[in-house]
C-alpha cells in the first residue's frame, strides 16, 4: 500500500515539475514573438530608408568605393577643411565678447 502512495506522490511531483518548465517554455515563447515582432518592424523601417538611399544613388559609379582613390581622398579633405572652418565660425561667433580678438 505504501509503495502505491510513494508512486503517486512521485508522479505528482512529475507533473508540477514538468508543469512548472512548460509554463516557462510558454513565457519564453512570448517573448520571444514580441522580439520577433519588433525586430521586422524596424527591419521594414530600414529596408524603407534602403530604398530611398537607393533611389538616390542612380548608378555604381555614384558610390564612392568604385571611384578614384585620389579623387575620393581630395573630396574627403575639402569636406572636413569645409567643416573645420564652419566649426570655426560657429566657434568664433558664440564667443563672449571680452574672448574675441579684436584685430
Amino acid at each position: 500500500m505504501w509503495w502505491v502512495m510513494i508512486w503517486v506522490l512521485l508522479l505528482l511531483a512529475a507533473s508540477v515539475y514538468l508543469g512548472v518548465r512548460a509554463w516557462g517554455l510558454w513565457g519564453q515563447t512570448k517573448a520571444l514573438g514580441s522580439e520577433l515582432a519588433t525586430t521586422q518592424r524596424r527591419l521594414d523601417e530600414v529596408q524603407g530608408q534602403l530604398d530611398l538611399l537607393g533611389e538616390r544613388i542612380g548608378s555604381a559609379e555614384e558610390l564612392a568605393v568604385f571611384a578614384d582613390p585620389a579623387t575620393a581622398r581630395r573630396e574627403r579633405d575639402r569636406a572636413k577643411a569645409d567643416g573645420r572652418e564652419a566649426r570655426r565660425r560657429r566657434r568664433a561667433a558664440s564667443l563672449p565678447a571680452w574672448a574675441k580678438h579684436v584685430d
